[in-house]
């Protein structure tokens, strides 16, 4: 029997094969190499945007330090004013008491008291620190900035340890200036602050953070010995700056050369309540590095793709219906839900992948329902960091994840430990940890009990807001009602804490009303739903004056729910950062 030819080989193979190669350079090869060096301009600004957006985030991380270590003073020293403020005491009581405030507070070591005409009338201070520098006279215009703000910062000066700085509050009587206090605060966390920027997140470069004083002259730099030296700054990104311009509304960013010609990118940027500039730097030619290996490996990459689009131009055609068929007959078993079907291309190429992505494809789906419910797990634990409702917006795309945030009406509560410092230091640390975990742990279900949002923790504090993300006509009562039953609780725990530990907690408590914004803020990688503004300092203003026990109420919040909570006239506090006494009430239980 005769043996039955083959049948030709079809003659447009050979056309197919030159079409697709010419087809796979002409819409792969080309478009990549025009697209690739476009980027590479493309890429300088967002390059240049990285590093300012990271120099940015240094600079918010080292004014945070510095309010922290500056703020935590001024508060101390406004302690100081009112015991000098305080008719009841007499002159040897008021001494020792005060004596027992600087040694007991970690921000000070020494307290000078000076008259209305701003001449020094004594210095208290630590025996450990005996000789600090005070100056003799506050200046005319430190005084009037204290008058205006309540607190003020003055002139910088070395010392053994390093540089402090004066920071000085007034003394007042039936609102009347009687005189001031002040004490030199040590800026070692701060120089430390530095160093550490410089060394995590700038390679350790000797110039990349520094910050300035009004005159220019530097407070801290990664080298400590110029800042000791308070060395004077007018070069680089400081070159046009000028004392006037110092302050919040100074912020720079961009290109410029150093004194010794080095180009640099860098952003300045001015405090909001300190005469200060910060300062953040790196040479372009660090900055710009992946540029250039960005140029050669887009060079590398459409070498190397015209010689892969070539071969597979060749290839592509050699058995190009039959999986086409099989994968359309695939596809159209996962539409009718027989995820147990599998496809099998040979042709080790994009159609192999595919075939690859359609297998992957009937696992996934076949492992769907435990996916479903892994979500739900994740969901729940979701909630343990975001409120419920917004975690609802979020898995319901409803949510903004942008940055950003909106103007609302909250009710804000801080919730302090009192005391907690001091209690720590008698217990062991695994001890310490386990009981303020079991704390947290109780106020924010009683937080989450009452609809409201626990916005953070704040080393023994807690932050909790309501009225947002949804609406709550009643915030102003949840909030109080919130604390009431903080207090009701912590009766329980301390019962159980007395005989666990032999220790016992106490709160103290402030709340407001009022505006303030509330949405994501942080950056595009990592960012909180939280709420900002002068209703959350306020809020946080009373806690800190709140004694033991205490629940400390504004204005705003007497007049929302005085009908339904009972409360005392506090009289009115001057509090640090506002101009005008506050008047405040205390929530009787």
């Amino acid at each position: 029997m005769a043996d039955t030819p083959h049948p030709p080989a079809p003659k447009v193979r050979a056309p197919l094969l030159l079409k697709l190669a010419l087809l796979a350079c002409v819409l792969a090869v080309v478009p990549l190499g025009v697209v690739g060096f476009l980027l590479v301009d493309v890429n300088r600004a967002a390059v240049e945007e990285l590093h300012r957006d990271a120099q940015i985030l240094a600079l918010d991380d080292l004014a945070r330090t510095i309010d922290g270590e500056l703020v935590r003073a001024e508060d101390d020293l406004g302690a100081v004013s009112r015991l000098f403020a305080d008719a009841s005491l007499d002159d040897d009581t008021r001494l020792r008491v005060i004596q027992s405030e600087i040694e007991g507070r970690t921000s000070l070591d020494h307290v000078a008291l000076f008259d209305a005409t701003g001449a020094r009338v004594a210095v208290l201070e630590e025996e450990a620190v005996r000789g600090v520098s005070v100056p003799e006279t506050l200046s005319p215009a430190l005084r009037a900035n204290v008058e205006r703000l309540h607190v003020a910062t003055g002139e910088i000066a070395p010392s053994e340890a390093g540089l402090r700085v004066l920071v000085v509050v007034r003394v007042r009587v039936n609102d009347a200036t009687t005189g001031f206090v002040a004490s030199s605060i040590a800026l070692g966390a701060v120089q430390s602050r530095v160093e550490r920027l410089a060394r995590e997140h700038f390679a350790g470069s000797d110039d990349a953070v520094f910050v300035v004083d009004s005159q220019l002259r530097l407070v801290a730099h990664p080298n400590a010995a110029r800042a000791v030296a308070r060395e004077e700054r007018h070069d680089g990104i400081l070159a046009s700056v000028t004392p006037e311009m110092i302050g919040p509304a100074l912020s720079q960013s961009g290109e410029y050369g150093a004194s010794d010609g080095t180009p640099m990118l860098g952003t300045l940027a001015g405090m909001e309540a300190r005469p200060w500039a910060l300062v953040a730097q790196i040479p372009q030619s660090v900055a710009y590095a992946s540029l250039e290996r960005m140029r050669q490996a887009i060079l590398a990459t459409v070498v190397g793709a015209i010689v892969i689009a070539l071969l597979l131009g060749l290839l592509l055609a050699r058995s190009i219906t039959k999986p086409i068929a099989a994968l359309r007959a695939h596809a159209d078993a996962l539409a009718h839900r027989r995820f147990e079907a599998r496809v099998k291309v040979g042709t080790r190429d994009e159609l192999a992948v595919l075939g690859h992505a359609l297998n992957t494809a009937s696992i996934d789906l076949e492992e769907s329902e435990a996916r479903i419910k892994h979500e739900v797990a994740v969901r729940t634990d979701l909630g343990r960091y975001v409120p419920e409702q917004l975690v609802e917006r979020i898995v319901r795309r409803e949510a903004d994840m942008k940055l950003g945030g909106t103007k609302r009406q909250i009710t804000v509560l801080f919730a302090d430990v009192v005391g907690f410092t001091p209690l720590a230091d008698r217990l062991p640390p695994e001890a310490t940890v386990a009981m303020l975990n079991e704390l947290f742990t109780i106020l924010t279900q009683i937080v989450f009990k009452h609809d409201g949002t626990v916005d953070k923790f704040i080393g023994d504090c807690v932050m909790a807001f309501w009225n947002a993300p949804g609406d709550q006509a009643d915030h102003v009562r949840r909030a109080l009602e919130t604390a009431e039953d903080m207090h009701a609780w912590l009766e329980q725990g301390n019962e159980r804490w007395r005989s666990k530990y032999g220790v016992t907690l106490q709160l103290a408590i402030g709340v407001h009303t009022g505006e303030a914004v509330v949405g994501n803020i942080g950056s595009e990688k990592r960012m909180e739903y939280t709420a900002i503004g002068n209703t959350v300092n306020l809020a946080a203003r009373l806690e800190a004056i709140a004694r033991p026990g205490q629940v400390l109420v504004t204005d705003a919040v007497h007049a929302a729910a005085s009908d339904v909570f009972e409360m005392a006239d506090a009289g009115e506090h001057q509090l640090v950062g506002w101009k005008t006494p506050v008047r405040l009430w205390e929530v009787r239980a």
